[in-house]
């Protein structure tokens, strides 16, 4: 064992390393619980996972095919398992110099304190993971499995859908396994169109995932009717699926209105049209209307949209007509300060086509140009503009919008906040390596809400006839806050900024959860998520953070520990009757290693035992496994190999 280890174990016992040294001590740094991270080099077997389990350690990674066990263990029980002889070398965890085994986020949701008080790891819950790729085309995934931040044995992807790109899905996929290192993770590109992406959310589920995060939002999602992904979030969380999502890195009006750098803010104006003219156009013969903008608080009064700036300039117009269907036909222009016309979108809409129009990429473009909107035919509808990455001189709130603040009852939409510093200029760090608190703010590039929905997914009306600011239904969005600013491995997310980081913090404390107690319905679970947030702004929910930041361990307190309602088997074949319908709990000793949960409806000599499950989640020393009883017959249970 790794000499460290000596000299902290005497350091413990007796204060002192050694009297002839009397300031000496270990280079190492407990955990917040008082263990310490070890890498075990060893032949890996269910005995070894077992000893180091009965030595008062949690394994947090496992790999057979690398000889390698990752856990942390009581310093005083180190040597015991180093005298073992299927292991070879006991030392600290190896960490990449742009990487933390324990990342920031883990330290700042209180996640490190929640599995050890609680026992749950995320072990038998699979959580689905959806953005650009699982590597970056240069075996970041290679470098992230021998650093230990994915479990190779762990992690699958929907085959042919690994993606291309930079490797943010992986950097997303780390975040999981830092928070829920026990959980079995599945990939699938997000970033091939909004209808692979559907059909990406719909495979995953088929492949077991009960929890799916995403960081992905496409340009062309209206904001007022659900489209192919938000469908596709619609049907699986209907099925039992917890279904998490970014909330964009389009700004909110809050930053902007509190913060004196002019590119910090909201990128998104929504409000009825507002129409000034008739102006007539000679050249071309018609008549057509501008809207008049409303003027911020404090601002003067303008009929024309102007920017103030930013980066990543696409610009969206949609308004409140059913897709598909469009019968108002608003047009999009962008002018320079002399008034020159730079771009243009007037796409036609005469009843057959979606109520949108688009600028793409003015990122040449900066402070001091216009963005007109215009009513060539038809009546004046509620609008929604977005501007990218930028911020608008008239700008409101509402920037979330798509499958990121769909109608999913058990959807979420997450809101960042910086686990240790923040990614933009004069904002406060945040509170790494302590946890949160009441005083951290939300970055200001995250999305606010609230979301205002006009129809329902097959274009019929929220509200018939009334289309205006005052129709529609409302949506709460965002819904949590998590961490984002932590290190990953993959090139360019180190550290990883963005709502992209946040949503896998909040997917992975919904994986403690479930699998701390496996029984509880998504409603359950759900509950328990919104009502364990730290509170950072106005009491109760707000704009910005939604119900405030998610914290492990308020959600794991919140979560009522499982109750064993069916029989508690023995170590052994001995079989357990049960004849009650529905689903049940099993629990029985973690120490059963090398048996599997097997059943029968009949004993007997010619008895065939069907294998149930051959994992289990593990809790308070316990082997935990729901299972299904048909109803009205007798059912037996026995651990058998």
């Amino acid at each position: 064992m790794d000499s460290q280890f000596i000299m902290a174990a005497k350091f413990k016992a007796k204060g002192i390393v050694h009297p002839a040294a009397p300031k000496l001590r270990p280079s190492l740094t407990a955990e917040k619980d008082g263990r310490y991270s070890v890498e075990i080099k060893g032949t890996v077997t269910p005995d070894l996972l077992a000893a180091i389990t009965a030595a008062g350690g949690t394994v947090t990674a496992s790999f057979p095919k690398y000889n390698v066990v990752k856990a942390t263990l009581p310093v005083e029980n180190i040597e015991s398992i180093a005298g073992r002889a299927d292991v070879v070398f006991i030392s600290p965890p190896s960490k990449a110099s742009n990487n933390h085994i324990d990342s920031e986020g883990d330290y700042t949701h209180n996640a490190i304190l929640a599995r050890a008080t609680y026992g749950a790891d995320g072990t038998g819950v699979t959580v689905g993971v959806l953005s650009d790729s699982l590597d970056n085309g240069s075996n970041a995934l290679s470098a992230a499995i021998s650093d230990g931040n994915i479990d190779p044995n762990n992690t699958h992807y929907i085959t042919g859908q690994e993606g291309t790109g930079e490797g943010e899905g992986l950097a997303m996929c780390e975040i999981v396994h830092d928070l829920a290192p026990g959980a079995t993770i599945w990939f699938a590109t997000g970033a091939a169109g909004q209808e692979q992406m559907a059909q990406n959310i719909l495979a995953l589920a088929n492949a077991g995932c009960t929890i799916i995060v995403d960081d992905e939002a496409y340009d062309n999602e209206s904001p007022f009717q659900d489209q192919a992904v938000a469908q596709a979030v619609q049907t699986v969380t209907s099925n039992g699926v917890l279904y998490f999502s970014s909330a964009r890195n389009s700004g909110n009006l809050d930053a902007y209105t509190n913060s004196n750098d002019q590119i910090a803010g909201s990128s998104t104006w929504e409000g009825d049209f507002t129409p000034i003219g008739p102006y007539y156009v000679q050249d071309q013969g018609y008549y057509y209307y501008w809207n008049n903008f409303a003027a911020p608080a404090g601002k003067t009064a303008s009929e024309d949209a102007i920017d103030v700036g930013g980066y990543d300039f696409d610009v969206d117009l949609f308004w409140t007509d059913p897709l598909g269907a469009s019968t108002n036909d608003y047009d999009l222009y962008m002018f320079d300060s002399i008034g020159d016309i730079v771009y243009t979108s007037e796409n036609t809409q005469d009843g057959t086509q979606d109520p949108y129009e688009h600028i793409d990429d003015t990122a040449q473009y900066s402070s001091g140009y216009y963005l007109v909107i215009t009513l060539y035919q038809g009546v004046s509808r509620f609008m929604y503009m977005g501007f990218g990455r930028g911020a608008l001189y008239w700008a409101t709130s509402g920037c979330t919008k798509g499958h990121n603040a769909c109608d999913a009852h058990n959807s979420f939409a997450v809101a960042a906040s910086p686990a240790a510093d923040a990614q933009d200029p004069g904002d406060p760090s945040g509170p790494y390596p302590e946890v949160f608190n009441s005083g951290n703010i939300v970055e200001t590039f995250s999305a606010d809400g609230p979301r205002r929905m006009f129809y329902h997914s097959d274009g019929s009306p929220i509200t018939p006839g009334n289309f205006g600011k005052t129709g529609g239904a409302v949506f709460l969005k965002p819904d949590l806050t998590a961490a984002d600013g932590v290190s990953t491995t993959p090139p360019g997310f180190a550290p990883f900024f963005g709502t992209s980081a946040a949503a896998p913090h909040a997917a992975a404390i919904a994986a403690l959860v479930w699998s701390y107690n496996p029984t509880l319905t998504p409603d359950q679970v759900h509950d328990i998520l919104t009502n364990s947030c730290l509170d950072i702004m106005d009491k109760g929910w707000d704009r910005d953070s939604g119900n405030g930041i998610l914290m492990a361990d308020l959600a794991l307190k919140n979560t009522p520990a499982p109750t064993s309602i069916g029989p508690t088997t023995t170590y052994g074949p001995t079989p357990a009757l049960i004849q009650s319908g529905g689903s049940i709990l099993l629990t029985w000793p973690a120490t059963a290693t090398g048996f599997n949960l097997q059943s029968t409806t009949a004993l007997g000599p010619n008895a065939v035992w069907t294998t149930v499950s051959t994992k289990s989640a593990v809790i308070g020393g316990q082997n935990v496994q729901t299972v299904t009883v048909v109803p009205g017959k007798q059912q037996f249970f026995r651990l058998g190999n």
